[in-house]
């Protein structure tokens, strides 16, 4: 019986597919991780990524020079975020055989030997809390284990279709199986990686062609079978989009020019090098088409959703819970992201948020997920029980918080994915799913530069000369490797189509320069066609986008008592005034962000009356620091806001107590004009006018208007003139800057004459049609009503 092993689970499914009506018995099969797990054996148990991530926490932790050092911090969340460097470096130097000493005698890093020596110090004490916990690893594993004789012996002869590269560990291991077994190993050669089977061990003294696939047997060091490729040059098609969306409509037009021209759509594939494409494709597969081999991330599930909301919110110091029972109703919400989701799933975040940093059983973390499992598929409760299962024997010797263990928990599961099931007939994968396997069809999407080549993790730590003087594997060589997978589809395909972006921002990948092949670039559909395409199935709903003209109708602004707001609405916005008042419309509600600046400025204002209706004539810095730290708990101003008022009241409060040495008094604050104080004008009428001023002041019995501006203050404002009308003409007003703090008059301020002028004229206009346009309306709340800007 002989043993099949492959690279990869599609290249299993294949073979199994291709052998489905086989009359006698398959030969077993095994993907290569779960042939070394075999073939390996140790007298410890295997870690769990869990376990693993602790240990290495634990490591670090023991290294004082970690973390002032080399920057890796071994606080839990920030460790948890960025291990995988340490892991994909220890890894690598464990595969190939190397040592970090290996790097330490190579002169380009003689600079950094005090770093080396710390992460050889985690690396050592890593090790010894595998050892010492009765575990192992990949990083422990090939220095301690021996070949598991009794699992080789089940077998005759053992054959393994290698896609790609053999670290050292492989290539030693290999050679002391062949000791036992025949040993097949297959493989096909190309210009992009003929120099490097060249230089194994075991094929060193073969020469080698171009373009070949062979059968290798490492144990007699004999070619078993030797078979040319055959080399048909197709004409690749290229497509340049400028958004990277409209490859979507390309994606669905080469299917269906392929299966035009004769292909069968399971043998047509689309390549994704940036898998978050699939998103993209599987939101515009309305005709199911497409099936996704990666699957669909568990993130998208209402499971992680849920879970994650909660998280995200009780991990904001600043977030308050909105307990409102009818959050989405109650017209005095202001909506933010994470109560709009909290209520939108009905979760209970106050429970949650008890529990949050406190030490977690086992028992309340498995229910609390557990609870979210409900009426879920039975494949994604399969997997979450799972990974609970390794939360629980985790947590026998060592207890965690809610929040870290959370934490971890996301880490463990982000990468899940559940299957796609009823997808239709073509398939879509990665790069690396396609290893090894052929279609008829190939399309690729993103060809774009800053996507292909994929750069590795491994580029982070090491530059290309050092790689190659320690004997790792070089950048050109993950290139070439990357080559390789993409011109094996290629030759393999009768038709292959490539799409990319090409704008400001992206480019075409280098390697369509690179791979062999008769490019033809493809303009004969126009971009707009594309864009057509994805919009045929809404044809029949589209919207009336027209903007609305503007509304032209008499309006008596007088009819009710005037404010200055609404006066400086309508001589500024007529068209946002029309919405307001006339119409009535409350203002969307905006997100809390947006509400921020607006929030801060009632809160000065709110923060100064209060202090003012005890003070009069000085301004206690300390008691009104304490005021403000107390009231911004209140309203719920961020501690970053709080402490820039601080710094500004610092100041304030200089100005204010040089005002008051002078004799100055706060009269009034907040003061309100009730009722309307009518008003009579020039030309025999009335008009009745209300109003609050931010403070009155009083210097021996001299009445001074200030109007509080924390923004930027108006030209031509008839604000303090309105002002005086309230209060009387003979009052002196002034604007109080609260960014300078200085008391000024304004650019071109209007006077009380200019305003009563103002005030004639809109009683005659009232009488008249007037058209309510805005002259700027980019601050318009009602802009997406009347300018339909879906954007």
């Amino acid at each position: 019986m002989k043993l099949n092993i492959f690279s990869s689970t599609r290249q299993i499914k294949e073979y199994y597919r291709q052998n489905k009506n086989a009359n006698s018995l398959l030969d077993p099969v095994l993907h290569i991780s779960d042939f070394l797990d075999r073939v390996c054996l140790l007298n410890t148990h295997k870690a769990s990524s869990y376990e693993t991530l602790l240990l290495m926490q634990e490591a670090c932790k023991k290294s004082k020079d970690l973390e002032s050092k080399l920057g890796i911090s071994t606080e839990f969340f920030a460790f948890l975020k960025n291990n995988e460097y340490l892991f994909s470096f220890f890894k690598e130097l464990a595969l190939e055989k190397r040592s970090i000493c290996d790097l330490k005698n190579n002169d380009y890093y003689a600079a950094y030997n005090e770093h080396l020596d710390i992460l050889e110090e985690v690396f050592q004490n890593y090790l010894s809390l595998l050892d010492r916990a009765n575990l192992h690893d990949e990083l422990s594993l090939v220095k301690n284990y021996s070949l598991n004789l009794d699992f080789l012996d089940e077998y005759e002869s053992i054959k393994y279709d290698l896609q790609g590269f053999l670290s050292r560990f492989e290539e030693e291991l290999f050679v002391q199986i062949s000791q036992y077994k025949d040993f097949i190993l297959c493989f096909r050669t190309s210009a992009f990686n003929l120099e490097y089977l060249s230089n194994l061990d075991f094929l060193r003294k073969l020469s080698l062609n171009e373009n070949c696939y062979y059968e290798f047997n490492i144990k007699t060091h004999t070619i078993v079978k030797q078979e040319k490729i055959p080399q048909t040059k197709i004409s690749v098609k290229l497509r340049a989009f400028e958004i990277r969306t409209l490859q979507v409509s390309f994606v669905m037009d080469e299917i269906s020019n392929f299966i035009r021209a004769g292909l069968k759509p399971e043998n047509i594939v689309v390549i994704t090098p940036d898998e978050c494409f699939c998103n993209t494709l599987r939101l515009w597969d309305k005709n199911n088409v497409l099936n996704f081999a990666s699957g669909i991330s568990i993130k998208e599930s209402f499971f992680y959703q849920k879970l994650k909301a909660l998280y995200d919110s009780a991990n904001l110091e600043s977030f308050e819970f909105n307990e409102s029972l009818d959050y989405f109703e109650n017209k005095e919400s202001v909506f933010d992201y994470h109560n709009t989701l909290l209520h939108y799933f009905k979760l209970d975040f106050n429970t949650f948020k008890a529990r949050f940093n406190e030490k977690c059983e086992v028992d309340f973390f498995e229910d609390l997920v557990k609870v979210f499992l409900l009426n879920e598929k039975k494949e994604l409760i399969v997997l979450i029980e799972k990974e609970l299962y390794f939360i629980k024997d985790l947590l026998k010797n060592q207890t965690l918080t809610l929040k870290e263990l959370l934490e971890l928990f996301f880490i463990q599961i982000s990468s899940l994915t559940l299957s796609d099931i009823g997808g239709g007939k073509v398939t879509v994968m990665g790069l690396l799913e396609s290893r090894g396997l052929s279609f008829d069809g190939v399309i690729m999407v993103d060809f774009n530069d800053d996507i292909i080549p994929k750069r590795s993790i491994n580029e982070l730590f090491l530059n290309n000369d050092i790689r190659k003087q320690a004997g790792l594997i070089s950048y050109e060589r993950r290139e070439n490797l990357q080559r390789f997978y993409y011109e094996s589809l290629m030759t393999r395909a009768k038709k292959v189509s490539i799409s990319y972006v090409e704008n400001e921002q992206s480019c075409k990948s280098r390697f369509l320069d690179e791979l062999d092949f008769e490019f033809e670039e493809d303009n004969k559909i126009s971009p707009q066609a594309y864009l057509d395409a994805l919009k045929l199935d809404y044809e029949e709903k589209k919207p009336n986008l027209e903007p609305l003209k503007a509304p032209i109708l008499r309006h008596n602004i007088f009819a009710t008592p005037l404010s200055f707001s609404r006066l400086n609405l309508f001589l500024k916005q007529k068209r946002t005034y029309y919405y307001r008042y006339i119409l009535n419309l409350l203002e969307p509600r905006a997100l809390e962000e947006q509400k921020s600046a607006k929030n801060l400025g009632i809160f000065i204002h709110k923060i100064l009356e209060l202090y003012y209706q005890q003070n009069k004539n000085f301004f206690d810095e300390d008691e009104f620091m304490f005021l403000l730290h107390k009231q911004a708990k209140i309203a719920k101003i961020s501690e970053l806001d709080v402490e820039i008022l601080k710094l500004k009241f610092a100041r304030f409060a200089k100005v204010e107590n040089e005002r008051f040495s002078q004799g100055y008094r706060v009269e009034k604050t907040e003061f309100e004009i009730k009722p309307p104080k009518k008003y009579k004008l020039k030309n025999g009428f009335s008009v009745d006018l209300i109003g609050t001023i931010d403070r009155i002041d009083n210097l021996n019995n001299d009445r001074l208007i200030l109007d509080y501006k924390s923004g930027k203050i108006e030209d031509n404002s008839y604000q303090l003139a309105f002002y005086k009308l309230l209060i009387g003409k003979n009052c002196a007003a002034k604007f109080y800057d609260l960014n300078d703090f200085k008391i000024k008059n304004g650019k071109n301020t209007k006077d009380v004459l200019e305003l009563e002028e103002l005030l004639e004229e809109l009683v005659l206009q009232s009488k008249e049609e007037i058209e309510f346009e805005n002259t700027k309306d980019e601050y318009c709340p009602y802009k997406l009503l009347y300018k339909k800007e879906l954007k």
